[in-house]
């Protein structure tokens, strides 16, 4: 393999760590917020629901707190918007995911199936460029999306199976 081809395959095996580090701790970002979701959502409905049956009970103190109850967890809800944001990290999420795979295929079949040099490092710049491109319009993630996510790739939990090695 030439040096430049070495390189190629390096560079491409930076971008694939890049993102499947990204891609694992957007997937986490987007459960985090569809959980906020619904600690929240469900029990501002079922408050509303409780406050309507206080109310045709005759108890307008109950109902009352109930729905100031129910009103600031769905301000709440508003507010953050958890279920916009858990679609948004899982859209971002599947993007770096296919890019990793795209830079993977490059690197596995790409560079040794005689891909011309110039092809080869376009291709790389293309790839280098989307990954780029991501990280500036990608939403950041908190922490422990990103911990959870190392732990899980460190742990062994992102590898497939063809690329174990057997004994």
């Amino acid at each position: 393999m030439s040096e430049l081809i070495s390189k190629l395959a390096a560079e491409a095996q930076r971008i694939e760590e890049d993102t499947e580090h990204s891609f694992k701790g957007h997937y986490n970002a987007a459960v985090r917020w569809a959980r906020y979701h619904l600690w929240i959502g469900l029990p501002s409905a079922l408050l509303a629901a409780i406050a309507g049956a206080a109310a045709f009970k005759d108890q307008p103190e109950l109902a009352g707190a109930l729905a100031l109850l129910s009103t600031a967890l769905t301000t709440v809800l508003t507010f953050l918007k958890p279920s916009e944001r858990a679609e948004m990290h899982k859209a971002v999420a599947g993007q770096y995911q296919a890019l990793r795979n795209q830079a993977r295929i490059f690197r596995e079949i790409g560079l040794t199936d005689g891909l011309a040099a110039d092809e080869a490092k376009a291709r790389l710049f293309e790839l280098a460029r989307t990954r780029d491109e991501l990280n500036q319009s990608s939403p950041a993630i908190a922490r422990c999306d990103y911990e959870q996510a190392k732990n899980d790739i460190d742990s062994g939990r992102a590898r497939y199976r063809v690329d174990e090695v057997s004994p």
